[in-house]
């Protein structure tokens, strides 16, 4: 069933309209004038526009244009009621929008058919919006699945595909990239001292550091799990990874997450650098190198950057 939005000024024609439209089974919404007509439009749904070229409030070209603009890609049929047969009108109405024009009198046969043949685009068009949310959705939970729900970086998942493709990447071009696992020191500590619920603030609060500094779009920064992230830095030299390494560090040391006030104790970041530059053999060689550099960090006193 389609529900069809007749705007015209004359009742008699409104009331020629819905009968035809009630015998095929359809549902008629009425308006008086242009600028209810328009009104109704933009509020509702609706599969079909009868719109009378007379309105005495607005022309129907111009109402036609704002129904597309209010409209957009939602393409609703509008069928012009006019007394008029000149050329220049109908030239100027379909360059507007409309899709057809009915002659006054109404011919209740032309118009049936005419909503018959309306109902099959409104069919056609369901299933095209029916698609078109399904491919939405479909990207929505793709996209959330991949994202952390805490810090809003890229989650685990997120982090072992695009590592796979950078690192394979840059081993069949030979280019060179680099890994840094991060371990935030002491956040138990700071979990103890101020709740879960701070600590996840925490958490994202060190997230913000890290995507501040990386500014290339390329580059990706994740979750890794727990206090652990992990960013993915492809095209990039020892050097230039060892200075983004430093810039990440110093960022969180920046943020003046403290831990215990009184002794200035803060949350602070260590860092595991892989570079990558042919010497691994696969990705786990990578990753390893990386955590291997991060336990060095930790182990020499935290809040430092250790490559493998």
């Amino acid at each position: 069933m389609m529900k069809i939005l007749v705007v015209d000024t004359d009742k008699i024609s409104r009331m020629v309209v819905e009968e035809c439209i009630s015998v095929l089974g359809h549902e008629t919404v009425h308006a008086e004038n242009g600028k209810n007509g328009l009104a109704y439009a933009k509020e509702n749904n609706i599969d079909l526009i009868f719109m009378d070229e007379e309105m005495s409030d607005i022309n129907a070209p111009i109402a036609t244009k704002e129904i597309r603009t209010i409209k957009k890609d939602d393409w609703i049929p509008i069928i012009y009621l006019s007394n008029r047969s000149e050329s220049e009108f109908y030239s100027q109405g379909m360059l507007a929008g409309a899709d057809a024009f009915l002659q006054k009198p109404l011919n209740p046969s032309f118009l049936q058919l005419q909503i018959s043949a309306m109902e099959r685009i409104s069919v056609m068009r369901k299933k095209l919006l029916a698609q078109e949310s399904l491919v939405k959705a479909n990207q929505y939970l793709i996209k959330i699945a991949m994202i952390d729900q805490i810090t809003g970086l890229g989650n685990r998942r997120s982090f072992e595909k695009m590592m796979l493709r950078e690192f394979n990447l840059a081993k069949r071009e030979k280019e060179s990239m680099a890994l840094l696992m991060c371990d935030i020191d002491l956040f138990k500590a700071y979990n103890d001292t101020y709740g879960h619920q701070e600590g996840d603030s925490c958490l994202k609060q060190i997230a913000d550091a890290i995507s501040e500094t990386i500014t290339r779009p390329g580059d990706l920064a994740c979750r890794y799990g727990g206090d652990e992230f992990a960013v993915i830095l492809p095209r990039t030299d020892l050097a230039g990874s060892l200075r983004m390494a430093e810039r990440i560090r110093q960022s969180v040391y920046n943020k003046d997450l403290l831990i215990i006030p009184s002794k200035g104790l803060r949350v602070t970041l260590s860092i595991g650098l892989a570079h990558y530059n042919g010497q691994y053999r696969n990705l786990e060689e990578c990753i390893k190198a990386a955590d291997q550099a991060l336990y060095k960090a930790k182990k020499k006193g935290r809040n430092r950057i250790e490559k493998a």
